[in-house]
């Protein structure tokens, strides 16, 4: 049956479309909606995006915004817009942080203010200091408790199979385990080994297995079992994952016995290229060797805060310590700030990334980016001065003139404390000595090795010595323990040393406890750094600088550091020989002096010269309301970040 349409009246298909509205009922519209939908609506096409950008609207939606938030002390809105604010950018900050979790801010205890007066500041302020390391990450919390943690991150290698070319679900291969049917981790660890290999069908039905590490960008977007992990505080996920790294070895032991293709795969295929290469460092291998992580990149912290793609680990590790040591509900509150010490070539993308995640997503109240030398220079309470910072892994140099940081002075070597247990351990194995192969190199990086360890003024005295080198035994925790986790206790401090047994080897050491050091110290070049970050250094400056030779740094523990620092720059500059003066501080582990010095730094006023942009080498002060208004335009040479 055909339809008549001779009864019903004809469509006009001249309507007007949403393009024919006018301009000003266009932006009435507009004015109803909320921040975000505006800038949705901004990315839809370029008619549209004309009315995003209207200066009125955007005042408006921060008046409409900021108005309902009791929790912010903004200046009013003439004066913002005298002082040439952003208010489109005002808004997508202030709607970011307010729909992260509700914005709602605990008052101050002491002013009864959701912000903070200045005098509230100078007097209540609660600093919480993280310095970052090679091998430890030194926290300082409100209540002046100083905690440490290993600056190490784990991220899981995703498990594929090349044979259907998919990725295997560890939500369902991991919750699915029979080795891991009971809740409680203890049970798992005190498991034998050979009751550890997992029998999931999933997994084992698959005979093309192989490992490969995860995108960058892709790390905050994993499901959970996928996401980055702490080895130290994370032992039920970790010995998960170590148990499925048995299973896969056991499908290539299997497969082994099989004709080609499977038979003539190589190790290679089970541990590809690490793409995460550039990001460890010799604590990071050497923990993956002694555990067996074949399926875990081991990654430092601190070397990603020198790359911008890799901020993804950065803020993973982060999350971790603020979880870890409870400490968001303290950053949050009004007379809070936290002191984050700021390595010398930390680049300003990275900064950006690091302000948006901590104000946007953590909500901290306040913020200050201080450079390490300046926070040693607190320290000793000098403003110039030659500070050396000799760690784990690098070796710095700075020159600091009258408080500020002359970073093209700056000189930094791969060096460390590290290098001498290497050094140690290359020469157990040079003597043959029958332990050799189970002391590693983080079992020698102990405080009880260190202690024996020196660096001699006449290295050819100690050769000659009538009675010959003194020989010291040692007793090291080696590789031998028990269960999947064996050895991981050293780096564990009290988290979980009484959940597994060690078994400690002699080590017997005489001349290598002053050789390793001395070849550390020959890599390193300390007096020549000294001497070319001081080159051409003005005459005003140059008393203070050599009188104040500040050092720290775990490895300048080690015994006769400053008296033969102090002689080879005699020998190296005998013009300034009368001044010289290496000046360690007298109390505390140097490897924490960094985190005291940072505790030492004073809150500056509010809103205090905002519109000036950041000299590089001094502190970077800013507050929520600062970052909510003037975003990171301080930071100099910044360019465009997209988002995470």
């Amino acid at each position: 049956m055909e339809l008549d349409v001779s009864h019903y009246p004809s469509v006009d298909h001249r309507q007007g479309t949403l393009f024919d509205i006018p301009e000003e009922i266009q932006l009435k519209i507009m004015f109803l909606l909320e921040p975000m939908d505006i800038l949705a609506l901004g990315r839809t096409c370029r008619f549209f995006a004309k009315y995003a950008e209207n200066e009125h609207l955007w005042r408006y939606q921060w008046y409409k915004l900021s108005s309902k938030l009791p929790w912010f002390n903004f200046p009013p809105v003439q004066s913002l817009a005298e002082l040439g604010v952003l208010f489109k950018d005002c808004c997508r900050r202030l709607w970011s942080i307010v729909c992260s979790d509700g914005g709602l801010y605990p008052k101050c205890v002491h002013c009864k203010e959701y912000t903070c007066v200045q005098s509230c500041l100078e007097e209540w302020s609660s600093k919480i200091v993280l310095d970052i390391g090679g091998k430890l990450t030194w926290m300082i919390n409100a209540n002046f408790g100083l905690k440490k943690h290993m600056s190490m991150i784990a991220v899981p290698k995703l498990l594929r199979c090349y044979d259907c070319d998919s990725i295997i679900d560890r939500t369902r291969t991991q919750a699915h385990c029979d080795c891991h049917s009971q809740a409680d981790s203890s049970c798992i660890t005190s498991a034998r080994p050979r009751d550890l290999y997992c029998k999931n069908i999933s997994v084992s039905s698959h005979t093309g297995l192989e490992y490969c590490s995860q995108q960058l960008e892709q790390l905050p977007h994993q499901q959970q079992h996928d996401r980055p992990l702490c080895l130290f505080c994370e032992e039920y996920r970790t010995n998960r994952l170590l148990c499925e790294k048995e299973m896969v070895m056991s499908t290539k032991v299997k497969m082994s016995g099989y004709s080609q293709p499977y038979s003539s795969i190589s190790e290679e295929s089970f541990n590809p290229y690490n793409a995460f290469m550039p990001l460890t460092n010799g604590y990071c291998k050497d923990t993956a060797s002694i555990l067996g992580a074949e399926n875990l990149d081991l990654l430092s912290p601190l070397i990603a805060l020198e790359h911008r793609e890799a901020f993804p680990v950065v803020r993973a590790f982060l999350s971790h310590i603020f979880t870890q040591f409870k400490m968001i509900d303290e950053l949050q509150r009004p007379n809070a700030c936290l002191v984050f010490t700021e390595p010398s070539n930390l680049p300003l993308a990275v900064k950006e990334h690091l302000l948006r995640y901590l104000f946007e997503e953590l909500q901290i109240a306040r913020l200050c980016l201080l450079p390490k030398a300046l926070a040693i220079s607190l320290l000793f309470e000098v403003e110039t001065c030659i500070v050396v910072d000799s760690g784990a892994t690098n070796t710095s140099v700075w020159v600091v003139l009258e408080g500020k940081v002359d970073t093209s002075r700056t000189r930094t070597v791969a060096v460390g404390g590290w290098h001498v247990s290497q050094f140690l351990k290359q020469a157990l194995t040079w003597k043959d000595h029958k332990d050799a192969s189970v002391a590693t190199i983080s079992s020698l990086d102990a405080s009880n090795v260190k202690q024996k360890c020196r660096l001699s003024l006449n290295l050819s005295r100690e050769e000659h010595r009538a009675s010959g080198p003194r020989t010291e035994t040692l007793h090291v925790k080696s590789q031998r323990g028990r269960g999947p986790m064996r050895g991981r206790g050293q780096y564990m401090g009290n988290q979980g040393e009484g959940r597994l047994e060690y078994e400690y080897t002699e080590v017997n050491l005489s001349s290598e406890l002053y050789l390793a050091p001395e070849m550390m110290y020959a890599s390193l070049d300390l007096a020549g750094m000294i001497m070319e970050a001081t080159k051409d250094l003005p005459s005003q400056f140059l008393k203070d600088c050599f009188s104040h030779i500040l050092i720290q740094g775990g490895n300048t523990d080690l015994q006769g550091f400053v008296p033969r620092l102090s002689c080879d720059l005699r020998e190296a500059m005998p013009e300034h020989s009368a001044i010289i003066n290496v000046c360690p501080y007298p109390t505390g582990n140097h490897s924490w002096n960094t985190a005291m010095g940072a505790n030492m730094a004073k809150v500056p006023n509010k809103y205090d010269d905002v519109l000036r942009l950041h000299e590089p080498g001094t502190p970077f002060w800013i507050s929520r309301e600062e970052y909510i208004l003037f975003g990171s335009h301080q930071l100099t040479e910044l360019g465009d970040v997209s988002e995470m």
